[in-house]
């Protein structure tokens, strides 16, 4: 950048600063709109009156880079006589390159703070009496914007620099009223910048020393001012927050890049350990990573005629996410979050040592002071779902620094294009997206958002209710079932199950429900969710959430009259309590019952309702018996005769005693609507009756024992088929008004709203003797 493209842009830059630094910058722009040779004349003469003082030498390099890193927390805890208590752990941090351009003419220069990333941790409860009455929870990992600040020289011997890139970060978590959580937006501390100008002075190398601006600041802030210890017992409304600024500046080398390469760096993707037991671990308490990642940072001259330059040192700087839990169901082991603590990716000290790099912290290595063309350092995954970034640095043996650049992402590798300023993503990503590029491109994902939630039933369905409440990041990161991972798929929509039951016959209705609607039923075990919620994505902070997940849980359960049910359904697996299936459930009805139950856990009703009811049969004798009619107080007991459909006969007289809880069905007598046992008879949501009641006159006191065919698919029309085939002459006619239709009306997304199909009124067809 010129000199006068260099003063148009400060031109339009709003600052904070004072108007005496505006109006010194502005004076050196007009300078640099004088004749040159008057320019020079003025620059010449103060470089002769300044060229011994320390600040001069600093000056006269035109341009500095290197990187900024900021960290801040905040912890604490409240207590008020009426027991109201407030409790938080937050933290923050970033990392940036950073440009600095002295300005001709004044003691000011202007810093260009890059493109960085920034993390973003907060949890605060506030309860009163035990029970949490506000509770907030953030947490981001994300590419932060450039910006820009400056540097002051006050006297012939420092410097000032106080960069504030925290002001204004916000990032969007929840909050949570009670039994209500909304999405909440919130903000890091901030100082009065002003208020500390004189805590950020700092000198500059003397006259004999290497140029370098190493510095750091730590200092404590309460209510504003800062302190030297921290109050204890904290007053009420006093929250304490700890800062540490460090940046590492030198003079730029403009000959030499340095370039991040990554080995595998297109296929790789972050993973986590689970244990040989099948228990996952948090990432702070992984003995070893699940995958690991080999980054190199090598020395390239910018002229490919030019000899490589060594480096004396090189520095790798890491930024990671830190998800809670390893994958997106949240387990028991997930209930203590470090929060802040447990990076998703890190430099781990042994297996950087043995590339001879020396461990500042998780966050940064670096070659001890030598000679090298090329460094190598290795990143360890303790995620699923983790993502980051590296950037590098390097001093030259000629003392300059250089910033890390990367392979243009946007040309086909091996190609011989300069490298580009940027980060070296991790995985392999868009800088809009947390996904790796290549599980993307597997999954036929790569134009979709993080937040992508556009999973899609067969076309052959007909069915409208897309997604099944999974953003693709939350499918990306995947799950621990039973002791593996599994990255679901986003084509296909995935419903969660933990079946209790565990027997032969619920494995073969779970497949049967399966089948029929075309969900990608994944089995649970009890380890792999929290009992009380039921949320199958609840470790989504920090990643890509459209919304709570919610599996079903199966059991079986007595009951009385022997009848199964989706305890709060039909609906979406969220308003599903449970499925109870009766653990005295008639002999062969067990398959087709389970794939019945679950069907209401997808938003799936009966055909209609009505036209249906249990019964008891005493005093069977000669073809007769007396039907008493269980918890149907509309219906009078009364003497029925027995037939049997197979052979178009009386009963014989060898039916004799009694028979129980026997399920009988008809017809409704309000013209076109349909019962219980309507439309289709090869549908799920349409279990076959034992015995059926004929419709026509003279014959209603009559019951045949049905032979009726079980459901082993989902509807597309209300029309009914089989024995329901022919309108008013079948045996129970089409699915009522706003019925059937199933494969069109099957949902597992809890996000959706939908309203209840109507219960038209059905009087049962039924007479006695």
């Amino acid at each position: 950048m010129s000199f006068r493209e260099l003063c148009a842009l400060m031109l339009k830059i709003q600052t904070y600063s004072i108007l005496s630094l505006g109006l010194l910058t502005l004076s050196a722009c007009q300078a640099a709109s004088s004749p040159d040779g008057e320019l020079g004349a003025i620059g010449t003469a103060k470089v002769q009156q300044a060229v011994e003082t320390p600040v001069s030498r600093v000056t006269a390099q035109p341009t500095w880079v290197g990187y900024l890193k900021v960290r801040s927390r905040s912890s604490g805890s409240w207590t008020t006589p009426t027991t109201a208590n407030r409790q938080w752990k937050s933290s923050y941090s970033f990392v940036s390159p950073v440009v600095v351009t002295m300005i001709p003419a004044s003691m000011f220069a202007l810093v260009e703070i890059k493109p960085g990333f920034s993390s973003f941790d907060l949890v605060d409860d506030s309860t009163f009496q035990g029970t949490s009455v506000l509770k907030h929870v953030a947490k981001c990992f994300r590419a932060t914007p450039g910006n820009f600040a400056f540097m002051q020289f006050p006297t012939d011997s420092s410097y000032s620099f106080q960069p504030a890139p925290f002001n204004g970060s916000t990032c969007w978590g929840t909050g949570t009223q009670g039994d209500v959580t909304t999405p909440s937006n919130v903000g890091w501390h901030a100082y009065n910048t002003m208020s500390f100008a004189n805590e950020f002075v700092f000198p500059v190398p003397a006259v004999d020393a290497p140029l370098r601006l190493h510095h750091t600041k730590h200092f404590i802030t309460v209510d504003g001012a800062i302190v030297q210890s921290v109050p204890s017992p904290l007053p009420y409304g006093t929250m304490p927050v700890e800062w540490e600024f460090e940046w590492d500046l030198m003079p730029e080398d403009p000959d030499v890049d340095l370039v991040l390469s990554a080995d595998g760096y297109e296929s790789w993707l972050p993973k986590a350990t689970i244990s040989p037991g099948g228990v996952s671990l948090t990432s702070s308490t992984q003995i070893e990573p699940g995958s690991t990642l080999v980054v190199k940072a090598k020395a390239e001259p910018k002229d490919p005629s030019l000899p490589v330059v060594a480096m004396k040192q090189v520095t790798f700087l890491l930024g990671s996410s830190s998800l809670p839990g390893i994958a997106m169901n949240r387990r028991p082991p997930d209930i203590v979050m470090a929060i802040g603590d447990d990076a998703d990716l890190i430099f781990e000290q042994d297996r950087n040592a043995a590339y001879g790099l020396i461990s500042v912290d998780p966050t940064k290595v670096e070659t001890p002071v030598g000679s090298f063309t090329e460094a190598t350092a290795e990143v360890s995954s303790f995620d699923f779902g983790g993502y980051g970034h590296i950037m590098a640095v390097g001093i030259t043996e000629n003392d300059r620094m250089v910033y890390s650049r990367i392979k243009d992402p946007s040309v086909p590798p091996g190609s011989s294009n300069p490298p580009v300023e940027g980060s070296l993503l991790l995985p392999k990503r868009s800088a809009a997206s947390y996904i790796a590029d290549s599980w993307k491109s597997d999954e036929n994902s790569s134009l979709k958002t993080d937040d992508d939630d556009s999973d899609a039933l067969p076309a052959s369905m007909l069915n409208t209710h897309v997604g099944d409440a999974l953003t693709l990041f939350e499918e990306y990161r995947g799950f621990i079932i039973r002791g593996a991972h599994v990255r679901t798929k986003p084509s296909e929509p995935d419903y969660f199950l933990e079946d209790q039951i565990k027997t032969s016959e619920s494995s073969a209705g779970i497949q049967r429900f399966a089948d029929a609607t075309n969900l990608k039923v994944h089995l649970l075990e009890g380890t792999d969710y929290l009992l009380n919620d039921r949320v199958i994505n609840g470790n989504h902070q920090g990643g890509v959430h459209g919304g709570n997940k919610y599996l079903v849980l199966m059991r079986s359960e007595w009951e009385e009259n022997g009848t199964s049910n989706a305890v709060g359904g039909p609906g979406t697996p969220k308003a599903i309590d449970r499925v109870a299936i009766a653990s005295n459930a008639r002999d062969g009805t067990v398959v087709s019952t389970i794939a019945h139950e679950l069907g209401h856990t997808v938003n799936l009703h009966h055909h209609g309702e009505g036209a249906a009811f249990l019964a008891n049969w005493d005093d069977i004798a000669g073809g007769r018996a007396e039907e008493l009619p269980i918890k149907a107080p509309e219906l009078d007991p009364g003497t029925i005769e027995i037939y049997y459909e197979t052979l178009f006969a009386r009963a014989n007289s060898s039916l004799a005693g009694s028979l129980s809880r026997l399920m009988i069905g008809g017809r409704c007598e309000e013209s076109g609507v349909g019962g219980r046992f309507s439309g289709d008879v090869g549908c799920i949501m349409r279990t076959p009756p034992q015995v059926f009641i004929p419709h026509g006159f003279g014959h209603r006191h009559e019951r045949w024992f049905a032979t009726e065919l079980e459901g082993t698919s989902v509807c597309l029309s209300r029309a009914g088929t089989g024995v329901n085939a022919g309108g008013a002459s079948s045996r129970y006619g089409d699915a009522a008004e706003g019925r059937g239709a199933c494969a069109k009306r099957v949902c597992v997304n809890d996000n959706h709203v939908h309203q209840s199909p109507a219960a038209p009124t059905c009087t049962l067809v039924r007479t006695t003797l």
